[in-house]
């Protein structure tokens, strides 16, 4: 039996700097069983999972984000929803991509999201311009967040590593050469692919670290039978004809889920 997945939060006091671990594969695991990526495909989604949900971390009560990356090429979606709680839902589409594009172009947007009814607080827009996962990353670190930080993507666990340079630290180390003097421990753990909260805990305490706190991530899909209902409607009240959802002779349709792949059987008298 998996564990759930956790992030889990370490001070340095020392160097003034926070590393927030994101054990992930129970994550990456459910992702799997519900997404029908394959190969390279999936290797994709798996890092662009690992690479942003630690994310959270910057994230306060009741607060959430969408990140999403509308890629003209390689042609895909990526969408990534998450909130303060550690709960997570995400596709990537078409089902049968099968690339791993080392450079995007098209765009990306960070929407960060407040309270229970989820209000849009800002919406951050990037343009991609042939640039990496990674330099995406970058970039809403710097621009969206205005922290110094990077993120780590294993390739040995799927686990990943938010590393982060506390402010106003003039006289602490600069984040580049942190991260080089970390690097064999850094890999070191991620190898050992440690998969509990304790274990984690006590390989980072071993490193000098003081534990800060932790929290579960899963996958967590709000839709619902309502919900899917509301969608629908909102695409006839836009042009779409109800006939059109319907195959001749038939008074019912399945619709399902994107993210969680849930059937839901509408039928005629659900839409009058």
């Amino acid at each position: 039996m998996l564990h759930e997945s956790n992030l889990s939060s370490f001070l340095d006091e020392k160097n003034k700097f926070i590393l927030h671990f994101f054990e992930g594969q129970k994550l990456i695991h459910d992702l799997a069983i519900i997404n029908n990526l394959k190969g390279k495909g999936f290797s994709f989604f798996r890092d662009a999972v690992l690479m942003f949900q630690p994310m959270i971390a910057f994230l306060k009560a009741e607060e959430g984000f969408g990140f999403y990356i509308d890629s003209k090429d390689p042609y895909f979606r990526l969408k990534i929803e998450t909130n303060s709680l550690g709960n997570i839902r995400t596709l990537l589409i078409p089902e049968n991509f099968d690339e791993f594009p080392d450079i995007i172009t098209g765009i990306s947007r960070l929407t960060k999201i407040s309270g229970t009814k989820g209000v849009n607080q800002y919406t951050t827009l990037i343009e991609l311009n042939s640039i990496s996962l990674n330099e995406i990353a970058n970039k809403i670190l710097k621009d969206s967040y205005q922290v110094e930080a990077k993120i780590i993507v294993s390739q040995t666990s799927d686990q990943s590593l938010l590393i982060l340079k506390l402010p106003h630290r003039k006289d602490s180390m600069n984040l580049a050469d942190y991260g080089k003097e970390k690097k064999s421990s850094i890999d070191d753990l991620f190898k050992k692919a440690f998969t509990t909260k304790d274990e984690i805990k006590t390989a980072m305490e071993k490193l000098g670290l003081v534990f800060l706190g932790d929290k579960e991530v899963k996958f967590r899909c709000a839709c619902s039978r309502e919900r899917m209902l509301d969608g629908i409607r909102a695409l006839i009240n836009s042009g779409t004809t109800q006939e059109s959802l319907f195959e001749a002779g038939k008074d019912t349709f399945e619709a399902n889920c994107d993210y969680c792949k849930t059937a839901y059987l509408i039928t005629k008298d659900d839409l009058s």
